[in-house]
C-alpha cells in the first residue's frame, strides 16, 4: 500500500521549471546545464545575441531532453523583466511548479556587452576623486546602472519570483563575486559593479529570513576565477589572451593554480536548488576553490 501511495505520490509532482538569468552563455550556462540534468525545464535570458542565445538552446534541448525559452533585453529594465515573468507565466504557469531562480546576467559595461544606456567602459573608483567631473559634479550614471543591473533586478526576480512559487518551495540565487561583502578584502578596480553586488548580497539575507516559511531559500554564490568567455574581453583590453590572464590570475590567487569550470560553479547551485539544499539559506557562499582564502 505505501508503495502504491509513493507511486501516485511522484505522480502527481508537477515538473519544476527554473529561471536563469545571463542563462546562454558563460557561467549562466554552467548553471542551466546543471540545473537542466536535474530534471528542470529552463527559460533563459540573453542580452542582445539572439542567435547566439538559440544555438545555446538548442543544444541545451538536445543534451538534456528539456524544455528551453528564451528572453532578450538588458536586464536592468524592468521591461525585459516583465517579459521574462510574461513568457514563464505563457508557458510554464498551468504545468510547472518555479523550483528556481538564478541571477546570473551581468557584464563589464563598456568591454563584454552592450547595454541600454551606451555607457562606455570607465575606471571609476570611490575615494580616488575619479567621479568628479571637470566641474566638480559627481558622475553617477555608471554606479546607477550596476545597481539597477545586479541591486534591483535581483530584487525584482525574487519578488516575483518567489511570488510564483507553491506549497513545493523553491530557491533563490544571486551570482556576485569577491570583494563585495566583508568575507574579503576590498577589491581595488572593483568598485562600480560591487556597489551594486552589495545591494544584492544584503537583500539577500531579508528574502532568506522571510521566505523561509514559504519552504524557500535564498543565497548568493561568490565564484572564483571561471573559464568564461568575459574574460577574453577583458585579456583583449590588456593585449593578452584569455588563457594567459586566467593562468595569471589563478596561480596568485587559487590555491589549485587554476581556474574552475563554469559548469562546477553550476553543480553548486544546482545543489542549493535541490531538496538536499534546502536548509542552506542567507548565505553568501565562495564557490572557488579557496580563493576567498587568499583574497
Amino acid at each position: 500500500m505505501l508503495s502504491l501511495v509513493a507511486a501516485l505520490a511522484a505522480a502527481s509532482v508537477r515538473p519544476r521549471a527554473a529561471i536563469v538569468t545571463g542563462g546562454t552563455r558563460g557561467v549562466g550556462r554552467g548553471i542551466s546545464e546543471a540545473l537542466a540534468a536535474d530534471g528542470f525545464d529552463l527559460l533563459v535570458t540573453y542580452n542582445t545575441n539572439a542567435d547566439a542565445a538559440e544555438k545555446a538552446a538548442t543544444e541545451l534541448r538536445s543534451a538534456f531532453g528539456c524544455a528551453v525559452e528564451t528572453v532578450g533585453g538588458d536586464i536592468s529594465l524592468e521591461a525585459t523583466r516583465d517579459d521574462i515573468f510574461a513568457r514563464y507565466d505563457q508557458t510554464f504557469k498551468a504545468s510547472h511548479a518555479l523550483g528556481a531562480v538564478a541571477h546570473n546576467a551581468g557584464q563589464y559595461v563598456g568591454v563584454t556587452s552592450a547595454n541600454c544606456e551606451d555607457l562606455a567602459a570607465s575606471s571609476y573608483g570611490f575615494g580616488d576623486g575619479s567621479m568628479l567631473d571637470a566641474d566638480g559634479r559627481m558622475q553617477l550614471d555608471v554606479m546607477k546602472y550596476y545597481q539597477r543591473m545586479y541591486g534591483d533586478a535581483f530584487v525584482d526576480l525574487c519578488e516575483r519570483g518567489a511570488a510564483r512559487m507553491g506549497e513545493e518551495g523553491g530557491s533563490l540565487i544571486g551570482i556576485s563575486s569577491p570583494g563585495c561583502t566583508l568575507q574579503y578584502n576590498p577589491n581595488l578596480g572593483y568598485d562600480m559593479p560591487g556597489s551594486g553586488k552589495c545591494i544584492m548580497e544584503y537583500a539577500m539575507r531579508l528574502f532568506a529570513v522571510r521566505c523561509a516559511s514559504k519552504g524557500i531559500n535564498c543565497n548568493v554564490v561568490i565564484p572564483g576565477f571561471t573559464d568564461s568567455d568575459g574574460w577574453a574581453y577583458l585579456a583583449k583590453g590588456r593585449g593578452m589572451t584569455k588563457e594567459e590572464l586566467l593562468s595569471g590570475i589563478a596561480s596568485r590567487l587559487s590555491p589549485s593554480g587554476q581556474p574552475m569550470s563554469c559548469r562546477q560553479l553550476g553543480d553548486a547551485v544546482a545543489f542549493l536548488c535541490s531538496p538536499k539544499g534546502r536548509l542552506i539559506t542567507g548565505v553568501s557562499l565562495p564557490v572557488d576553490g579557496g580563493v576567498h582564502l587568499k583574497t
